[in-house]
């Protein structure tokens, strides 16, 4: 970490005059440290790929996704966003997942008719559905498929990702299923515009199917996820917000400053 605040301190990215924790300025922190090896951490003005970062998604399925571009090789773009005629974007179905779990104990099935052009789909993995919103889309394709060449396919999940991730996947997905998003309407087989330039992604099932699916799912008690298991997951449950609010308990902003108005009691 330091190596990388001091290239960018030295790319004019940083304000090296600001106050540290330790009463030292930051610029006086990094003196001496430095990138030791550009294979590992690139030069700012070399990086590993220009313009990377996150793109917010909206549509009909959600209200706010975050898509990481840093991963999309040249395979993936080729396959998925190089029709000269509707660059960037693509149309596929989906394969939809209950959770890691339903992901890890069928993803091998070839009954499900996964190939190379299909977007995987794993729901229930949010912030009330996991709970916590853990770091579990992490989804690659059927041993079959990665044999034979394809070594990533689009992903689509309302929980998170580990960061080493090499899936292009659209995650945080907001909405979650568990609480009513659209993923919980999602059914194998539908199929999916992706549209990067668009900042858009869309269910292609018309508005009346949509409501007869939500009716149902209504009538089932809703989307069903694992039932709590200690009762810090029920009270994390009760209160959380929704990751594209940053998945804090809703009344935590009350306490932010407590510490400044008085101290803590002692609780032995």
């Amino acid at each position: 970490v330091p190596a990388v605040m001091s290239e960018l301190l030295g790319a004019g990215k940083l304000h090296g005059d600001v106050l540290t924790v330790n009463g030292r300025s930051l610029a006086d922190n990094l003196v001496g440290r430095s990138i030791q090896d550009p294979a590992v951490i690139c030069r700012y003005a070399e990086p590993l790929v220009d313009h990377a970062g996150f793109l917010n998604l909206k549509g009909n399925l959600f209200d706010s996704a975050l898509m990481k571009t840093s991963v999309i090789s040249a395979d993936f773009r080729a396959r998925f966003l190089s029709d000269p005629d509707d660059p960037n974007a693509f149309e596929s179905k989906v394969v939809v997942f209950d959770g890691s779990e339903d992901y890890h104990a069928r993803i091998d099935d070839p009954a499900l008719g996964i190939d190379e052009r299909t977007i995987l789909v794993m729901r229930g993995a949010g912030p009330v559905g996991h709970p916590g919103g853990a770091e579990v889309v992490n989804m690659q394709p059927p041993e079959a498929l990665i044999r034979a060449g394809t070594e990533s396919l689009p992903c689509l999940g309302d929980g998170r990702q580990s960061g080493t991730s090499g899936s292009p996947s659209i995650l945080n997905a907001a909405p979650e299923a568990a609480t009513g998003g659209g993923l919980a309407l999602l059914e194998d087989g539908d199929r999916l515009r992706i549209d990067l330039g668009r900042r858009e992604v869309r269910l292609l099932v018309d508005d009346a199917e949509l409501a007869a699916r939500r009716q149902r799912l209504e009538q089932q008690g809703g989307y069903r996820y694992p039932a709590h298991q200690t009762p810090w997951q029920e009270i994390q449950r009760s209160l959380v917000e929704p990751l594209d609010r940053g998945m804090t308990l809703a009344p935590a902003t009350k306490y932010r400053d407590v510490a400044r108005l008085s101290p803590p009691r002692d609780n032995h």
